[in-house]
């Protein structure tokens, strides 16, 4: 197939090929091919090598083609225009080639004749006339949605981005589902599992992350983390009451396991006779104590309430946190009557002296 000044070489799955029947400097050559398809040809291997040499028509005067292989200056590499790829076949070389023998020999021509030269290369004066050989792209901005367009020899495909797949690049990976995790909450970037997906996990009051707080989604499609837990909140260790123990509802105690505590026969106690491991993991007001002692009792009087009557004051001003019960079995267990009955004494004289400062 034939057009005015120019000619239609052979087309592939991927790229064409094509050549002028004029002959051009390296430059005019670049920018013909440039005008009409996409560049001057750019070899990647061996094979397209061969290939292009098989296509092209042979010359009898002049059998030699300019690529799109060159250079600036006498110490740079030679590199590929478009790509900069420095690829040079084993054999690419002519014998003695390159040898830049006039100094300024910066771009190079492919030889399409018969001989031991067919298909070889030689640097040249970028100024000589030489047949340009040019290729049109069949990659283009929409060839690949997430990816670049690479054309080879019969061969067009897209090289996906990571985290992308399909023909196009049109698919985003997907990485196993997590689950809502026990006792928190699950929020992901994306409202999915796909790549780049940024999931963060926060537990509820009381509970605590055993783990990463957030997890990724990563091209490979795993999660950049193991999925955390939410554990319950430790509280300290309880000891054992001197004269007393204890037992709890949760193991390990744990958020909201609550603890009571209960004295030995003879011994009554102070404080709360329970407390529980709160969502700050610190137990819920201090930790009793069994005494024998009666006067510590006295220090843990409730504070009397206003306006209440004669029997209120009197009933708030004296009284055992454990109760009376548990406080007659303490002196009932020292063996003295008079003890209790020294207790009685002591309370009712409280009782007068408090009901008398308070103007009653």
């Amino acid at each position: 197939m034939s057009f005015s000044g120019w000619s239609f070489a052979e087309a592939t799955w991927g790229w064409t090929y094509h050549y002028s029947n004029k002959t051009m400097t390296w430059s005019e050559a670049r920018k013909w091919c440039q005008e009409h398809f996409t560049d001057m040809v750019v070899i990647q291997n061996q094979t397209e090598n061969d290939y292009i040499v098989s296509i092209l028509p042979n010359r009898t005067n002049s059998p030699y083609y300019w690529i799109g292989l060159t250079k600036k200056h006498i110490n740079e590499t030679w590199k590929w225009i478009g790509n900069n790829s420095t690829w040079v076949g084993e054999h690419s070389w002519a014998v003695n080639e390159p040898n830049n023998n006039h100094i300024t020999e910066f771009c190079v021509e492919i030889y399409i004749n018969s001989g031991q030269n067919r298909g070889k290369w030689n640097d040249e004066k970028c100024a000589r006339s030489k047949y340009p050989v040019c290729y049109q792209a069949q990659c283009d901005d929409s060839s690949c949605v997430k990816g670049s367009c690479r054309e080879t020899l019969n061969s067009t495909a897209c090289l996906c981005s990571d985290g992308y797949e399909g023909d196009k690049c049109q698919t985003v990976v997907d990485c196993p589902p997590l689950s809502q995790p026990e006792n928190g909450v699950l929020k992901c970037s994306q409202g999915g599992w796909e790549f780049n997906t940024t999931c963060s996990f926060k537990c509820d009051p009381g509970f605590a992350i055993n783990g990463s707080y957030t997890v990724t989604c990563k091209a490979n499609r795993t999660w950049s983390d193991l999925q955390p837990v939410c554990s319950a909140v430790q509280c300290p260790p309880l000891s054992q009451p001197s004269n007393g123990n204890y037992s709890c509802s949760k193991e390990g105690q744990i958020f909201n396991s609550t603890c009571h505590f209960e004295c030995h026969l003879g011994f009554f106690i102070i404080g709360s006779s329970a407390v529980t491991c709160a969502a700050n993991g610190h137990w819920t007001g201090p930790r009793p104590v069994c005494t024998s002692n009666y006067t510590q009792v006295l220090r843990f009087c409730p504070k009397k309430k206003k306006k209440s009557t004669l029997w209120q004051k009197t009933r708030n001003l004296c009284c055992f946190s454990a109760g009376y019960k548990q406080a007659l079995l303490a002196v009932a267990g020292c063996g003295a009557l008079c003890s209790f009955f020294c207790i009685c004494f002591c309370c009712i004289r409280h009782r007068r002296s408090q009901y008398f400062s308070i103007g009653l």
